[in-house]
């Protein structure tokens, strides 16, 4: 489970659902710059889609490896980011495509406890965007259909499962917790035959008083942050695949089993956080 290697047959499908609600206007600082949370998501998705595209690149040439979908929710509507149909688009297709440019920082930490920071320029995919309310459960059901019928087509059926990131900031405006944790089981219940969809969220948050949380573990979510052990609950187990790559991340400080979550991340672990499937998954020919 959770071993098929990503080829022109075996596709993998990742869905990157976006909070656009108005709390997304909230600041937050981040390697020193004062960002709204809107503008930080548009960094670190522009980066991931990047890389996807970079890595889909062979004998100067690109290859079918992914099948993308960028979903974005807010009011009460649920839509599509890169053309008018809620699908998923192939990786070759975005390759061809001209956006704008926009350039931010990453910083991490060095061996000897300093810090080390550039700068990169990566693709505007994603507009900031901050308006209305935030129809959360809305969207988790139209991406367990769009997932369902992705993994039902007969040349996805043994392909590794789709990878669902849900990027917000709170708390959904159109369900409570029992429907939006039921909501967030019956998207893992779809996969193919190599495994269940993963279902990762990832908290954006301007929180100054708790330290970060990476792929946690089951004791290390504070109970005072309610919208936290909301989304632990609603996101996958990540597989014991994947284990070697989240102790990399987390600078093995951890055990598992680990929680597809984070919170109150830098941009150097969301953008971490958000490769741990996709890197992790060996691309053949």
């Amino acid at each position: 489970m959770y071993t098929q290697e990503i080829t022109r047959r075996h596709r993998a499908a990742i869905v990157i659902a976006i909070d656009q609600s108005c709390s997304m206007s909230g600041r937050m600082e981040l390697n020193g710059w004062d960002l709204s949370k809107a503008e930080v998501v548009s960094m670190v998705v522009g980066r991931l889609i990047d890389e996807l595209v970079m890595r889909s690149h062979r004998d100067g040439g690109y290859r079918h490896y992914y099948d993308i979908a960028l979903v974005g929710y807010s009011g009460d509507r649920v839509y599509s980011l890169l053309g008018e149909e809620m699908t998923f688009y192939p990786v070759t297709m975005l390759a061809g495509r001209e956006v704008p440019r926009t350039t931010y920082a990453l910083g991490y930490r060095t061996l000897r406890g300093g810090t080390h920071s550039f700068q990169e320029e990566v693709s505007q995919w994603v507009k900031p965007c901050a308006q209305g309310a935030t129809p959360m459960h809305k969207m988790i059901c139209t991406v367990t259909n769009l997932v369902a019928e992705w993994c039902a087509r007969e040349e996805n059926r043994d392909s590794f499962p789709p990878l669902v990131f849900n990027v917000t900031d709170g708390e959904a405006s159109d369900a409570g917790y029992d429907m939006l944790r039921s909501a967030a089981h019956r998207l893992q219940a779809t996969g193919t035959s190599d495994g269940n969809t993963l279902f990762v969220n990832v908290h954006i948050s301007s929180d100054t008083h708790h330290a970060p949380i990476l792929f946690p573990n089951l004791h290390e979510v504070p109970l005072s942050i309610r919208y936290a052990h909301l989304l632990m609950d609603m996101s996958s187990v990540m597989p014991e695949q994947l284990h070697p790559y989240i102790s990399e991340c987390r600078s093995g400080f951890s055990r598992p089993p680990y929680i597809a979550m984070s919170y109150n991340a830098s941009m150097s672990e969301l953008v971490a956080m958000l490769n741990i499937g996709s890197r992790s998954l060996v691309v053949g020919l």
